[in-house]
């Protein structure tokens, strides 16, 4: 999966466009050449500009409540706040420290001020390992970890698995570290915190495997759209936004069509 989804996400199709449109160009089909480049540029702008962003974004986030669940929640029938990993960078070259990704971050923070709120009834579990099937070891639950730790977080109330490569793998691990944890029961409970995004994807797996989750999001990116002169000007925060929506999408997708939710 990981090796199949970038053929279908904007850069690699944007580039597959403008490579297919030279080649026409060059070999004098004039009129295709410049239909497909017409329309790579088109993709282009639209995923560039503020209201396809927020559009893309507020497709994935709508459906999920946010609002009240949380605080609904009684910590004696919540067994975990499971926080889900979201990169990070290893010690390298310039790089003095490892570091968390701004998306980790948000994650890591959210999961804290859950512990916090929750008044440290509930143990934390810090799940992911390497997403790259090129690189297999990842430190990122180590790393993030080592910085509740300093934040006050006690060492027994924060645990880590580093083994799951993607969302699926994720509950599997989960539903493992809570059959070892805790008694078996019919059903566990957990506090899920990950990107708005992502919660459509990950809180379907979690029900596969069996495990009721309460969404927690960390960086809901919807807000009130504005539109001005410059929201019709390309933006590298708009494509960013946009291509993230679409790589979820396409993963929601490629879920469905495995089973996995």
């Amino acid at each position: 999966l990981k090796l199949i989804k970038p053929f279908f996400l904007p850069p690699t199709l944007i580039a597959l466009g403008m490579l297919f449109s030279l080649i026409l160009l060059w070999r004098k089909k004039e009129r295709w050449g410049k239909i497909i480049l017409i329309l790579t540029f088109l993709f282009y702008y639209s995923l560039s500009i503020s209201p396809t962003a927020y559009w893309l974004s507020r497709s994935l986030e709508k459906n999920i409540n946010l609002s009240a669940t949380v605080e609904l929640a009684k910590p004696q029938d919540v067994q975990a706040i499971v926080i889900l990993a979201g990169g990070a960078y290893e010690k390298e070259g310039d790089r003095l420290f490892g570091e968390l990704s701004g998306i980790s971050w948000k994650r890591l923070w959210q999961g804290l001020e859950l512990y916090r709120k929750f008044n440290g009834q509930i143990p934390i579990l810090y799940s992911g390992g390497s997403g790259d099937p090129f690189e297999p070891i990842s430190t990122e639950a180590e790393l993030a970890k080592q910085y509740a730790i300093k934040m006050g977080i006690p060492q027994e109330k924060f645990f880590t698995e580093s083994v799951s490569r993607n969302t699926r793998e994720n509950a599997v691990a989960v539903k493992s570290f809570l059959e070892k944890h805790f008694s078996k029961q019919e059903q566990f409970i957990i506090i899920l915190v990950t990107s708005a995004q992502h919660l459509e994807r990950s809180l379907g797996v979690m029900r596969k495997v069996g495990i009721s989750a309460i969404p927690s999001a960390a960086d809901l990116t919807v807000s009130t759209l504005k539109i001005t002169p410059l929201s019709f000007f390309p933006s590298v925060a708009s494509f960013s936004s946009s291509i993230a929506s679409i790589h979820e999408w396409v993963g929601i997708f490629a879920y469905r069509l495995l089973g996995w939710i």
